[in-house]
């Protein structure tokens, strides 16, 4: 009598269930060294950029190294031989660099230069400057501003000041124009332009 071989019994093992995909999770720090992808913001608690450059940055503190970044928004933003076209920040400190517009309560500017700089405070050191406006105290230190506007400004020599308008003035400087001499050059400016307008009809 011949018995058959058993034949061995398929073991089923349970299927385990999918895993859910891991959450993505922002850096608290973000270094760059290349260009940010066009129109894709930065946002981090730090962002340092260093010989590279990004669209817009939103951060708790933002520091530039030989880059570029078009729009910053942060609570401190420094620049150290870079630029930015606009920055919005509580404190912003800007060296051998360049800022197109800055807004914040303490803008510090040495050996650059900046567009506009309005704030509470405003310090420009060995620099150029096209408008710097202050609600509080406005420095200015072997330095060109094209217009001044603060309520107490103080200024070293040598530095030049085309049309100052402040409440309290510290140190020997002879606007090229006072406010007076601003409203005039103004008003014979938009005569003339208007001349020019009656002229091509």
């Amino acid at each position: 009598m011949t018995t058959e071989p058993t034949k061995p019994k398929a073991t089923i093992e349970p299927t385990k269930a999918a895993e859910p995909p891991n959450p993505k999770v922002t850096p608290a720090r973000v270094k760059t060294s290349a260009a940010a992808p066009p129109h894709d913001p930065v946002r981090a608690d730090r962002v340092e950029i260093s010989q590279g450059g990004a669209d817009r940055v939103e951060a708790g503190s933002v520091s530039v190294t030989q880059g570029g970044i078009g729009e910053a928004v942060a609570t401190t933003v420094e620049v150290r031989q870079g630029g930015i076209g606009q920055a919005s920040a509580t404190d912003i400190a800007l060296s051998q660099g360049a800022i197109g517009f800055a807004r914040g309560d303490r803008v510090s500017l040495e050996m650059g230069a900046i567009g506009a700089a309005i704030g509470d405070e405003v310090r420009v050191s060995q620099a150029m400057a096209n408008l710097v406006a202050a609600r509080g105290d406005v420095t200015v230190d072997q330095s060109l501003v094209s217009t001044l506007i603060g309520y107490r400004v103080t200024i070293r020599q040598p530095s030049a000041v085309l049309l100052l308008i402040a409440g309290r003035v510290e140190g020997s400087v002879r606007p090229l124009l006072d406010w007076r001499g601003g409203l005039a050059a103004g008003a014979a400016a938009g005569l003339v332009i208007g001349l020019l307008r009656l002229g091509r009809r």
